[in-house]
């Protein structure tokens, strides 16, 4: 049985990061991913007040936002949405604090392959549906759906 593409909305403003990303999701041999990109804080409000998607992979240095502000904002709103946050700073107390804020995940840029990005996607999904609906789903190929 094959799972439904997993939509992910790309939250970064560097278009290097934004590319080797983009090959590292076409690389995944188990899962299909369909990716939306976005640059700014602003913009990512935007886009999730009218799409949807199934997890957020988030740069926490953004234009208009930098740093834990970035995440509490985006979670505050759309916190059934699992959010990876990606960054250049291997820092276990930012990463640390970005989970008790409601992070799933913390990924180091430059420290990611295809396959560990997958697998934290495919993870992270699960851990939001268990904290939300208390009940296991990934073994079906369910992805809840976060509007």
């Amino acid at each position: 049985m094959s799972r439904k593409p997993i939509d992910i909305l790309l939250v970064d403003d560097n278009p290097r990061d934004v590319r080797l990303l983009q090959e590292y999701l076409l690389e995944s041999k188990t899962e299909k991913f369909v990716l939306s990109h976005q640059e700014t804080l602003k913009e990512t409000l935007l886009y999730l007040g009218k799409n949807r998607c199934d997890v957020i992979l988030l740069d926490l240095s953004l234009p208009d936002s930098h740093g834990l502000d970035t995440l509490l904002q985006i979670h505050q709103l759309y916190s059934r949405i699992p959010i990876i946050v990606l960054t250049g700073l291997d820092d276990n107390e930012l990463a640390l604090e970005a989970l008790r804020l409601g992070a799933q995940d913390y990924l180091v840029k430059g420290q990611i392959d295809p396959h560990f990005l997958a697998r934290s996607i495919r993870c992270s999904i699960e851990r939001k549906r268990m904290q939300t609906t208390g009940r296991p789903g990934a073994q079906t190929g369910e992805i809840p759906d976060h509007r």
